[in-house]
């Protein structure tokens, strides 16, 4: 599918001198927002004696507006803390200049001389774009079908799931973008899950992982079963670069089998592949059934090692299907807290954790991503907590294969794509982000390597035989946080 690019809890926060409740899916906290800014461009136009460019004025808003949520204070309380008054009475000369360092020392307080904060400008703007949390159910206005799509036992057992959706038969699927391309991709991302495209795939099926440049490789390969995800996380990638106005499902996914045979035979030793790196590998699997094909298939695989990578704990499919050592049921597990608030529409922490012990009892080996660990305040107590949560089963303990790590880093663009979707969202304003090895912003080394240290000890306090490996790191951080490359059995 080549034609898409992969291009509180109920608390009370103060912020500029107004309260709110932050709540989801309530229109008039975006208007707040809005208003949030205006009152910060407002008030640097009274208070400057120069005039400022577009890009000086960006980046004294991005300062004020993320200390302002980081700390929950008003404009002026920014202005105090950085010491603006007195930057000003020094006199207009760099006057620019000595405002945004001292705004830099306050929202950056660890930042060296050579580290690049990248203060892309604020583009939070009407309407209100932050879709609908997922019900878990999939129920699609339209289905459009590429006529060679048409032909498949898969198609039409698919169809009669939504007698209601209205079919579209279109010769491939730049035939049916032609609707969409119009509107903003906001806009369209938020609209994702109104539509359906179910094509025959003709683009090669197995793919390398594709590690962030410079990065240390885990060994892992991608199936593609389909494009898009219903789950609503404040981080994903796929909010920015995705260019698909629908979910995307292949109804030719069994041609997929003399491509994998192939590549079994092609790699030498256990070698993983997963289907999660476009789109949740179960969130739809009750309407798609793409589990009861490929759990079977991969038990006669000699190296190759399937895991089905979710958030979500419906796994009836799974449970179905006879287990076997070829595949390896994983989720993407975060603390109650940053789950409950950045990944709308995902099943509970402790709901994926039942699922995982039920897959466990079942008899299969199971996988974990802490993927993103989060930097805020009470991380080390709350990360802790889940994985003594999730350990405390003997039988999930026993038959754990491998546990991810990575934490918190995005690219510039994705930041801005999250805001505007995202009114609830301080995700990117706790902790201190530079731009990386690799282009992405991220908490600092030190930090990162701490962060690793502690979650990995807590695993290994548990005595499991798991092994934990870092996502898009650097080898040199490997080192640092003791992760050996491989001590594994799967």
């Amino acid at each position: 599918m080549s034609i898409f690019q992969v291009k509180l809890e109920g608390k009370i926060y103060k912020l500029f001198g107004y309260f709110y409740l932050l709540r989801y899916n309530t229109p008039m906290e975006r208007v707040n927002n809005i208003k949030i800014i205006k009152d910060i461009d407002a008030r640097l136009k009274k208070l400057l004696p120069i005039k400022l460019g577009v890009n000086k004025r960006n980046e004294l808003l991005r300062l004020i507006y993320e200390i302002a949520l980081r700390d929950g204070l008003s404009p002026d309380e920014v202005l105090q803390k950085a010491h603006i008054a007195e930057k000003i009475e020094e006199g207009k000369s760099s006057l620019f200049h000595r405002i945004k360092e001292s705004l830099l020392e306050v929202r950056f307080p660890s930042m060296k001389k050579k580290d690049d904060p990248h203060l892309v400008p604020l583009k939070i703007s009407e309407p209100f774009r932050e879709c609908s949390s997922w019900d878990f159910t999939l129920s699609p206005k339209k289905v459009f079908v590429e006529k060679e799509a048409r032909r498949y036992e898969w198609t039409s057992e698919f169809l009669a799931k939504f007698p209601n959706s209205e079919v579209i038969e279109v010769g491939d699927v730049k035939e049916a973008l032609r609707g969409f391309s119009a509107k903003e991709a906001s806009i369209i991302y938020s609209e994702r899950r109104k539509n359906v495209f179910i094509v025959k795939s003709k683009d090669a099926f197995i793919k390398i992982c594709p590690c962030t440049k410079k990065a240390k490789r885990c060994g892992y390969w991608i199936l593609n079963i389909g494009f898009g995800c219903p789950i609503d996380c404040s981080y994903c990638y796929l909010q920015l670069y995705s260019n698909a106005p629908a979910m995307v499902f292949p109804a030719n996914i069994e041609e997929y089998y003399d491509y994998i045979k192939k590549f079994d035979r092609k790699v030498t030793g256990r070698t993983r592949i997963g289907t999660g790196e476009f789109t949740d590998s179960l969130a739809f699997d009750k309407y798609t059934g793409y589990s009861l094909s490929l759990i079977p298939f991969f038990r006669d695989m000699k190296n190759l090692v399937l895991e089905l990578k979710t958030k979500v704990a419906d796994i009836d499919n799974v449970l179905k299907e006879e287990p076997n050592s070829n595949v390896v049921i994983s989720w993407s597990i975060n603390t109650p807290r940053m789950a409950s608030r950045y990944e709308k529409g995902a099943s509970s922490v402790e709901e994926r954790i039942e699922a995982a012990r039920s897959a466990c009892e079942r008899g299969y080996k199971v996988g974990f991503h802490f993927d993103p660990v989060v930097y805020y305040d009470g991380w080390e107590e709350e990360y802790k907590d889940i994985v003594d949560a999730l350990f405390k089963y003997d039988i999930i303990r026993k038959n754990t294969s491998w546990i991810s790590l990575g934490t918190l880093r995005y690219t510039p663009g994705l930041k801005q794509a999250a805001e505007e979707r995202f009114t609830d969202n301080l995700l990117f304003y706790k902790g201190e982000f530079f731009a990386g090895f690799d282009g992405k912003l991220r908490y600092p080394r030190e930090l990162r390597v701490k962060m690793y240290k502690k979650v990995a000890e807590q695993v290994a306090a548990h005595d499991t035989r798991a092994w934990i490996y870092l996502c898009m790191e650097p080898e040199e951080v490997w080192k640092e946080a003791l992760l050996k490359e491989k001590h594994y059995i799967f």
